[in-house]
């Protein structure tokens, strides 16, 4: 999907929630499941359109196929910046937009 939209235009915008959220990790830490919020309602597996990653994978994702990360921003669940996320956003962000081309 990442190709596609690169193929179509000059730069794309990507955004998902972060997985490696400190919630979400304490969610699989106590209950060993995949966490289900108001922002993520279904489960793991009947997901439309979603594959869960955290921000690390998405960067790791990007450098393999070539794709250069133009910015980012990282968010808490209302879509504000925070500043400890900025930080440490793998574990504090729980959302990310992205800018993003072609190498």
């Amino acid at each position: 999907m990442l190709e596609e939209m690169l193929r179509l235009g000059k730069q794309g915008i990507v955004t998902f929630p972060n997985f490696g959220h400190w919630r979400c990790r304490q969610y699989l830490l106590f209950n060993g499941k995949m966490p289900m919020s108001k922002t993520l309602p279904h489960t793991w597996f009947n997901t439309p359109n979603i594959h869960l990653c955290t921000f690390k994978d998405f960067e790791i994702l990007c450098d393999q196929k070539g794709i250069r990360i133009v910015n980012r921003l990282v968010v808490n669940a209302d879509f504000r910046e925070k500043s400890l996320a900025r930080i440490w956003p793998n574990l504090l962000a729980e959302f990310a937009v992205y800018r993003i081309e072609r190498r």
